[in-house]
Formats: structure tokens, C-alpha cells, sequence
């Protein structure tokens, strides 16, 4: 059962971070508003940045709160959350491939890979991570399609599936694009699209707060679907 453990291990780092993803989040945001009570109580102070030679007062300050909330706080810690959910997804997906490499035995390696792998469980993690390296390029609805027919394990429904692809396509849109959403964008959240092409793409709190409580449940949701499977397998 060392690949359930190693299962059970992922998904706890991965909820993990996730709650600390969030607490930075809130907690962020707290500070700020606490920042707000005392400046209307009348303190006074400045704050300065050596690295970029700027410095704000108080009251200067107070007047980015909303920008910093909105344009990084925000923007970065959503960001986060899809770049958790990747690395889970992939690292299972990496985990399952290393413990049952039949599924790869169709697949070529180039020779040169063959020559400097000291041994064959060396091969088998590079035919891995080549197969994975192709997968990350592929639509999120083609991942949970080759989950599927690796595993033949059928946990999400399709609208799921849909509201997560929309939620990875604006964290695209975000890293890729500067937050101005294009046909690929459009493309890939499908009926979920929240925006039009040309638009510029916002992070309201009530969809960051819904996309990380979406994203907690596909791990958990996968992660306990994996584990069921094999713990039916060997009992």
C-alpha cells in the first residue's frame, strides 16, 4: 500500500498549503483593515522601501489598500491556488505511471535517454515525465480524460470539469495574457466563460473564495477516489 500512503501524503501537503493559501489571503486583507482603524484614530508614520527608494505616509498608504487588495493580493494568491492544484494533479498522475508503467509500454524513448539512465526504473521515470510534459500542454478536460482511461476511475461530472477548466483558463489569462482574455480563453472555459474576447478579466472575492472551495474539493474528491481504488485492490 506504499502508493496509497504516498496518496494520502500528497494530499495532505496539498490541502495543507491550500489552507495556508487562503490564511495568507485573509489575514493579508485583516492587516489592511486594521491599518485602516488606525489611521482614522490618527496615527501618524511613514514607511520607506530601500530597494526602490519610495517611501508613503500613512495616508498615502491607506489610499493603495484597495489596489493592493485587488490587483495582487488577490490576483496572486488565486494564482496560487491553480498552481497548487497542478502540481497535485500531475504529481499523482506522476505517482500511479512509476507503480503501474504498462500503460507506457507503446511509447519510444530516444536512445540516448536509454544510455545515460543507470537502470530501467531510470527509463521508465523519463518515459514519465515525457508523457506528463506532453500532457500539461493538452485542454484540463483532456487531463481528466487520460485520468480516466489510465485508471478507469470516473469521479467528476462534466459540469466539474467545466467550472474547473474555466478557473485554470483565467489563471492562464493572468500569467499569459496580462488579464486581458482572448479566443483560447473563451475556448477553454467553454460555458463557463465569465468574460468575452478583448475583455479584461477580474478576480471578484466571491469567485476566489468559490475557486478555492472548487479546488479543495477536486482534491480531495481525486485524492480519496485514488486511494479507494486501491485499497479495493488490495485489500
Amino acid at each position: 500500500m506504499a502508493l496509497a500512503d504516498d496518496i494520502e501524503s500528497l494530499r495532505q501537503q496539498t490541502l495543507s498549503a491550500l489552507k495556508e493559501s487562503h490564511d495568507y489571503y485573509t489575514y493579508t486583507k485583516r492587516v489592511w483593515r486594521l491599518l485602516e482603524e488606525v489611521v482614522k484614530e490618527g496615527r501618524k508614520f511613514t514607511f520607506r522601501n530601500l530597494a526602490t527608494k519610495t517611501s508613503l505616509n500613512e495616508e498615502r498608504l491607506l489610499g493603495r489598500l484597495q489596489l493592493y487588495v485587488t490587483d495582487y493580493l488577490i490576483p496572486f494568491t488565486f494564482q496560487h491556488f491553480v498552481l497548487l492544484f497542478e502540481n497535485f494533479f500531475f504529481e499523482l498522475l506522476h505517482y500511479w505511471l512509476a507503480a503501474y508503467p504498462a500503460s507506457l509500454s507503446k511509447k519510444q524513448v530516444e536512445m540516448s535517454a536509454v544510455l545515460k539512465a543507470p537502470d530501467k526504473d531510470a527509463i521508465v521515470l523519463t518515459v514519465v515525465e515525457q508523457e506528463l510534459n506532453k500532457l500539461k500542454y493538452k485542454r484540463l478536460a483532456d487531463w481528466f480524460e487520460y485520468l480516466k482511461a489510465l485508471t478507469n476511475i470516473d469521479f467528476l461530472n462534466p459540469a466539474e470539469i467545466e467550472e474547473l477548466s474555466e478557473i485554470k483558463a483565467s489563471r492562464d489569462i493572468l500569467v499569459h495574457n496580462n488579464g486581458v482574455a482572448n479566443a483560447t480563453y473563451v475556448s477553454k472555459a467553454g460555458s463557463r466563460a465569465r468574460y468575452k474576447d478583448g475583455d479584461k478579466l477580474e478576480i471578484p472575492e466571491p469567485y476566489h473564495r468559490a475557486s478555492w472551495e472548487t479546488i479543495n474539493k477536486m482534491v480531495r474528491v481525486v485524492s480519496e477516489s485514488f486511494i479507494q481504488k486501491l485499497r479495493q485492490s488490495h485489500p
